[in-house]
């Protein structure tokens, strides 16, 4: 099942009783204090905030949308009870060889144009913007969401998610890291002198974003990569202050302009690597000339918490996008796996069949090349074909046991780091010098003797698979 936007999503999870509707919650914390709190129990639900303090009881807010491997299957057109390595193996042979991206259709009338504010009656704060942790700086109305740039030249249009914070009623901030491609666009008109036109969808359909937090390649829309993801296109629609293409079926879209030399204070807000690591700052104001939004509008809010699943698929599709490169290039993976518990990015686990000396570097240079999995990686873990890299038991009990630190560990150095990173020392924070290093810890027997290597007390998956079908009555309820 593809839902056409967020709404239906919430049906169908509403359908599975699997939603849990919060009356009377204040925007000043309580929300975000409930949803890391419910993030962490197990079967947990999807929030749906309503009757928030001091606001219309039909404004609201839905937090935890992604919060269990049910419900990211679901949200990503699968069977809910499908395990999270097959879902790897899905998004692997969607985005495998034969996938074609499917150009967006403009349509006129649109959800998103219900409501149109611009001029006087622009206010961010008509909605029930949450502030989500303790010390952040501010209301954050940009955690799940998509920001919309263009390119100049050729007209490729970006989709990209990005913190945006409320300051005033017509004034926002967008912080985007060094190197991402609505940073480079937002540049690049700036360079010209001119002022970047610029949107901010909250609230969309999960495939499109799911892309707008994937690394799509450059040239490539986000629309057109969700749209083949979808075998049907996304219906856009054309802003009405500016000239780019918005979601049809958006919740909110809050259109205007980064101004590069009027700046406000942005942050501190809690980051994706589970810290305050880049504190405040002062960012180019985003001008908000235009807010669009559907009749009783909901605001997706995707705060970043330590648990895994506040994005959707973030390390499910890195991990297939790594698999389908590494496939190109080198024989024998068996899986890739951006651990989940450890902030998407920071620890990559191959799992490969050794068939050639070096083999099992050569994997690891591909992951430590990759865009997709390059950035703030500090760990890449390099296992036999026998051990499922998405069960860190598995892996710990193969670093243990196959990993001689003295000759199976290398560092690079000079890495594709991010000003958010907590480990960051600051006299290169100072410099603007964001590179860290990372670790290969290469947990594969030696090649050089690995028939000699002593073998394991585990029972072949054929032998348990028998014995199962032999005994399950016994155990069955």
């Amino acid at each position: 099942m593809i839902f056409p936007d967020l709404r239906a999503f919430i049906a169908e999870a509403e359908h599975r009783q699997d939603v849990k509707v919060v009356e009377g919650a204040d925007w000043n914390l309580e929300i975000g204090l409930i949803t890391e709190w419910q993030i962490t129990e197990p079967q947990n639900p999807l929030l749906l905030f309503k009757g928030i303090k001091g606001y219309p009881p039909d404004f609201s807010v839905a937090t935890n949308l992604f919060g269990t491997p049910a419900r990211t299957a679901l949200a990503l057109g699968m069977d809910p009870e499908t395990k999270k390595m097959d879902i790897v193996k899905q998004l692997c042979a969607i985005f495998g060889e034969g996938f074609t991206p499917l150009a967006p259709v403009e349509v006129e009338t649109a959800p998103v144009k219900e409501n149109i504010l611009t001029g006087g009656d622009v206010d961010l704060f008509k909605f029930p913007i949450p502030k989500w942790h303790a010390r952040d700086g501010g209301r954050y109305i940009g955690t799940g969401n998509a920001v919309i740039t263009k390119d100049p030249d050729t007209g490729w249009l970006n989709l990209g998610t990005y913190r945006v914070q409320a300051h005033e009623k017509d004034v926002a901030t967008i912080y985007m890291s060094p190197g991402r491609h609505g940073k480079n666009l937002r540049d690049t008109y700036w360079k010209r002198g001119q002022n970047c036109p610029a949107a901010v969808v909250i609230g969309m359909d999960p495939i499109l974003y799911m892309c707008s937090h994937s690394d799509v390649p450059p040239g490539i829309g986000e629309y057109d990569y969700a749209g083949g993801f979808r075998k049907q296109p996304i219906e856009v629609t054309r802003g009405v202050t500016t000239d780019l293409l918005i979601p049809a079926t958006a919740e909110i879209v809050l259109e205007g302009e980064i101004i590069e030399k009027q700046t406000v204070a942005e942050g501190p807000f809690g980051e994706w690597t589970g810290y305050y690591g880049s504190g405040y700052r002062q960012e180019p104001i985003f001008k908000v000339n235009a807010i669009l939004h559907r009749s009783n509008p909901i605001i997706q809010g995707n705060p970043p918490l330590r648990s895994p699943y506040y994005a959707l698929a973030h390390n499910l599709r890195r991990s297939a996008t790594a698999w389908v490169e590494l496939n190109k290039q080198i024989p024998g993976v068996k899986g890739v796996w951006l651990l989940d518990d450890a902030a998407y990015n920071m620890i990559v686990v191959v799992s490969l069949e050794q068939r050639y000396p070096g083999h099992a570097m050569q994997a690891a240079m591909g992951i430590a090349h990759f865009h997709s999995t390059n950035y703030m990686n500090r760990f890449i873990i390099l296992v036999d074909e026998d051990i499922d890299p998405s069960n860190m038991q598995d892996v710990l009990w193969a670093v243990a046991t196959r990993c001689e630190p003295e000759t199976d560990i290398d560092i690079l150095r000079g890495m594709r780091g991010t000003p958010l990173d907590p480990c960051l020392p600051p006299d290169k924070r100072k410099i603007g010098d964001y590179t860290h290093s990372t670790a290969i810890l290469n947990a594969c027997r030696p090649y050089a003797w690995k028939d000699e290597f002593p073998p394991t007390i585990m029972s072949t998956p054929e032998e348990l698979e028998a014995i199962k079908k032999k005994w399950e009555k016994c155990f069955s309820k």
